[in-house]
């Protein structure tokens, strides 16, 4: 099933630079789930990405290799979104980015 962006508003309490537990909390208020990723294709997941898992971070796609960025995704209906975080820990993992983009078909 691809799922295609639609037009959504974030809540209006999400922030940059907000905790990102703070705001998986308000998503998930405002009737954003987070979205089952790799669950079609094989992926790996390794270094702060399993450090994430572990910590219960769900919907995560990936994080980058050569700095602190993460990629989750969320979706409510059939509506999408993407949410970058930057830090490496869950405890400093913060808000830096989101946007109404839907998963790559790789990652489902």
């Amino acid at each position: 099933m691809k799922h295609h962006a639609l037009a959504a508003p974030a809540p209006a309490r999400l922030k940059k630079g907000m905790a990102f537990q703070v705001a998986d909390s308000e998503l998930r208020r405002s009737g954003w789930l987070p979205q089952a990723m790799h669950v079609k294709h094989t992926y790996s997941y390794t270094g702060i990405e399993k450090t994430l898992l572990r910590s219960g971070v769900k919907g995560l796609e990936g994080c980058a290799v050569d700095r602190p960025v993460c990629i989750v995704h969320y979706a409510k209906g059939k509506a999408c979104m993407r949410v970058l975080t930057w830090g490496e820990q869950v405890s400093a993992l913060s808000v830096d980015y989101w946007d109404k983009q839907c998963p790559p078909e790789s990652a489902l």
